[in-house]
């Protein structure tokens, strides 16, 4: 075989044991190469990414404390470190079936078993070399997303190499998808599953039925999917969209669950699990999925301050709904991630005003004038440095202060980080919810039932039995602007009936002043200020 122009490239080789490395570097050479940098750990190898160009990284799998190969190989694409024409291959003496197709799911160039020889990784560097040679263009049109440039070379690779044939078929299929052109790419994978069935044509099928909104019939698919291969992960992030989009929460979170037994490292799809335990009432599965989350993004791109922040606010949450001894569980993990938050960001404003508001709701007593000048002391400093609060500090010190029932501050809170976040949409959203409905996620959900079930009861002119449901939804939730507001329109519709009742008129009224803290641009105010109107009429 012929290596003769291996002398022009350049190799990265990253473990964390030296005589590893001495030894891969020993091999490279020997078959020709004569640039081969080595790294001990992921912040030097980052280092040398950044300074230098490389044709061929090996990277092993376990790389000690810090980032693994796995999460350098994700970081590096994201900052663009990785060449289009670069290879990254991971190396690992790792066999366990939850590391493998964790590993496999970040997809490196190849995957390499520890130990091996000199002849083993001669005959898997010809064919490393000789996929890119063939690959690069098609690779350079996906990263660019050209998808007209990637079907046309797809089809080239697949007519003239048809060692890359399977490859060039997944990434035509993809950009037919991307050019919404559904109909051409079922017809293509029906023709490949003619001659032989193909897991991941099998499973692209089935995705295609979700892009129609056949959801049942996609969800029975992907399921026949798994049952004929476990492995196919993201047959099972398929499968959740379509359940999902059913309504079968419980069923999905079960198949979150299935994935993430096999492939535990994918922190995307450990916070779907999060948001469906807690949909579904779960809170300490999610609470432990919350964890598994912090962990697996430690020392990694994905850690940041709002992860321990929203961690330690779903454990209050859990706190509120479970037994005595969990809750002492609680309260000692509460303890614990505070601190590791503190450690890791101990400069941060944003770490020590949350760690205070926290401190703050552990005692909450505002008859206790220490209480009451904390909080006073705490409403001043959260204004101090505005623009560096992050979206979650914000949403706690909001949440702090309705908690302590100091509405009026909590108001002018959302207003001023509604500001602060005025390009933030997703964020002003949350604010603005909080906002209307201070109460924990159970309750909300609760209060959601009794308005939908009284919408359902007033469409059917059933006045009466709705403003019963509605003054109940409203206990619950006093502040929401949906509910108040069909409440007072209830009352209105009925006395249209009825006649005119002062006593009624008034507490609508005393109601209705509840939305004073709407702004214009709410959704609901033109409807409020509309019955508000109306009511003063009366």
């Amino acid at each position: 075989m012929d290596f003769s122009d291996l002398k022009h490239k350049k190799v990265l080789v990253i473990d964390d044991f030296a005589n590893v490395r001495k030894s891969i570097k020993t091999m490279l050479l020997d078959m020709g190469f004569q640039t081969v940098n080595e790294a001990g750990d992921g912040n030097s190898a980052t280092k040398l990414m950044r300074e230098a160009k490389y044709d061929l990284v090996l990277c092993d799998f376990n790389l000690g404390k810090g980032r693994d190969g796995m999460r350098l190989l994700e970081e590096w694409r994201r900052l663009k470190l990785l060449a289009q024409e670069a290879i990254f291959v991971l190396i690992t003496g790792e066999t366990a079936r939850d590391i493998v197709i964790s590993a496999l799911e970040f997809q490196p160039d190849d995957y390499l078993a520890k130990p091996f020889t000199l002849e083993v990784l001669s005959i898997r560097m010809m064919r490393w070399l000789e996929r890119r040679k063939i690959l690069l263009p098609l690779l350079v049109s996906l990263d660019q997303k050209d998808w007209p440039a990637v079907a046309r070379i797809s089809r080239q690779v697949n007519d003239q190499h048809p060692r890359y044939r399977s490859a060039a078929q997944k990434h035509f299929v993809e950009a037919l998808i991307q050019q919404n052109q559904l109909t051409e790419a079922e017809n293509f994978l029906y023709g490949l599953l003619g001659k032989r069935y193909q897991c991941w044509a099998q499973t692209s099928l089935h995705r295609i039925e979700l892009l129609q909104q056949k959801h049942a019939s996609a969800e029975q698919g992907l399921k026949a999917v798994l049952v004929r291969d476990p492995n196919e992960m993201i047959a099972y992030d398929y499968l959740v969209d379509a359940l999902q989009e059913q309504d079968k929460d419980e069923e999905a979170q079960f198949w979150l669950e299935e994935a993430i037994s096999r492939a535990p490292r994918n922190i995307g799809r450990q916070q779907q699990l999060v948001q469906a335990a807690q949909k579904n009432l779960n809170y300490q599965r999610a609470n432990q999925a919350q964890r598994d989350v912090l962990n697996l993004a430690t020392d990694t791109m994905h850690e940041s301050l709002g992860r321990f922040q929203t961690y330690i606010k779903d454990l209050q949450h859990e706190a509120r709904s479970c037994d005595e001894v969990r809750k002492k569980e609680i309260q000692k993990e509460i303890t614990s991630a505070s601190k590791r938050m503190i450690d890791s960001y101990a400069s941060d404003h944003n770490a020590r005003l949350f760690n205070k508001a926290l401190q703050v709701q552990k005692s909450n007593d505002s008859s206790d004038a220490r209480f009451v000048r904390s909080l006073n002391e705490l409403f001043s400093q959260s204004f101090d440095s505005i623009e560096e609060l992050i979206p979650e500090t914000a949403v706690f010190l909001a949440e702090t202060f309705y908690q302590a029932e100091r509405f009026d501050d909590g108001d002018e809170m959302v207003r001023r980080f509604n500001l602060r976040f005025k390009h933030q949409p997703q964020v002003v959203r949350v604010l603005n919810a909080l906002q209307a409905e201070p109460i924990p996620l159970s309750v909300r959900k609760e209060a959601k039932e009794l308005n939908s079930q009284g919408i359902d009861l007033y469409r059917r002119h059933q006045y009466s039995e709705s403003i019963q449901l509605f003054e109940r939804a409203i206990t619950l939730s006093p502040r929401h602007p949906g509910i108040i507001l069909n409440f007072v329109q209830s009352h209105l519709v009925q006395m249209k009936i009825d006649g005119k009742n002062r006593t009624v008129i008034g507490m609508c009224l005393d109601t209705i002043k509840r939305l004073s803290y709407l702004s214009e641009d709410h959704y609901q105010y033109q409807r409020y200020q509309k019955l508000l109107a109306n009511l003063e009429k009366l």
